[in-house]
């Protein structure tokens, strides 16, 4: 069962990746993308993006026009109040220029968590925006140089999409480790190679939700790799609806900032259709996303992503959340 409201909400893709990863290129590569797709991407400064002189239409201080229909616009301060000013802005003879996606692009050193925050906690936010993946670049041949700093290994945990960028710049054997290290660092989400960001398109742009990866418990995923450690736990079990939340509310409470990134699907008692959760530090939203089928029969697909967590933990309050009438 969609959400109604997802209709009338403009998706929104957060770009993320560390210093030199390739934001940068990715970002021209959509706005010079002739697929009549319109963009308002929101950037902390322009200098970033290197926006071709020939695409520009007209500028202000804060806002950039192109030629093919995007916007550009300068965060200056508050995300809330760009996007809200993003919205309400009018064209002449009051006509409100509308845009197919926003493109939010966090700078080298930023963690994507507060911006994720944002459309969590903000009503008028979450009104009018989705957000739809969390795309992550990563420098293939200086991924051992960013991941001692927190908020590079933060941005790869986060994400929905990883593009392992420059793989032209390493060998087999360091690619191989280097998919390794990213897997163990976040095993949900989807991982493509590229070179200079010539990544499709359609890749970048789609909703990521894919079914979670099965991992022992003496899988690999669950060590700790620069400070970061998946925990996947699954149920065939339908879950009590308000047992679950007590329990997400209590994981929450009690891990504290060590809990970074959760997410997965719901099997919740009751209910002909699956429910996705999607959580980020002290915040998670659970919805309504299709009925079950037998291309995804009902259970529970869940992975925590933190630091120092414990499995143990997890399955307990998973097997407390269980509905009575259906152990």
């Amino acid at each position: 069962m969609p959400d109604p409201t997802q209709a009338l909400q403009t998706p929104v893709t957060l770009l993320s990746g560390w210093l030199g990863a390739g934001k940068t290129t990715l970002l021209n590569r959509l706005l010079t993308n002739d697929t009549g797709t319109r963009y308002a991407v929101l950037v902390n400064e322009f200098g970033e993006i290197g926006i071709d002189d020939r695409l520009i239409v007209r500028s202000t201080d804060d806002i950039v026009e192109l030629a093919n229909g995007c916007v550009c616009c300068t965060i200056r301060g508050d995300l809330v109040e760009s996007l809200i000013k993003l919205r309400r802005r009018r064209f002449p003879f009051g006509k409100r220029q509308s845009f197919d996606r926003v493109v939010i692009e966090t700078t080298g050193v930023a963690e994507p968590a507060p911006l994720l925050r944002t459309f969590l906690v903000e009503d008028e936010i979450a009104t009018y925006y989705r957000v739809q993946s969390v795309v992550t670049l990563i420098d293939a041949a200086n991924l051992e140089a960013a991941l001692p700093n927190k908020s590079a290994v933060e941005q790869i945990a986060l994400a929905d999409l990883l593009v392992l960028n420059k793989t032209d710049l390493v060998d087999a054997l360091s690619l191989k480790q280097i998919r390794s290290r990213l897997i163990g660092l976040n095993p949900t989400a989807d991982l493509v190679h590229a070179t200079n960001a010539n990544v499709p398109l359609h890749a970048v742009l789609q909703a990521h939700e894919r079914e979670l990866p099965t991992l022992p418990e003496s899988s690999p995923a669950e060590h700790v790799h620069a400070g970061i450690q998946a925990v996947c736990i699954t149920s065939k079990t339908p879950l009590d609806e308000l047992k679950t939340r007590l329990w997400l509310d209590a994981c929450v409470q009690q891990l504290g900032e060590r809990l970074v990134r959760y997410k997965g699907f719901l099997h919740i008692s009751g209910l002909p259709y699956r429910c996705v959760l999607q959580g980020v530090y002290d915040l998670y939203s659970v919805e309504a996303h299709g009925e079950w089928s037998e291309e995804h029969p009902a259970h529970t697909e869940l992975v925590f992503i933190g630091h120092d967590l414990e499995r143990d933990f997890f399955e307990r309050g998973l097997k407390a959340a269980l509905s009575d009438c259906d152990q």
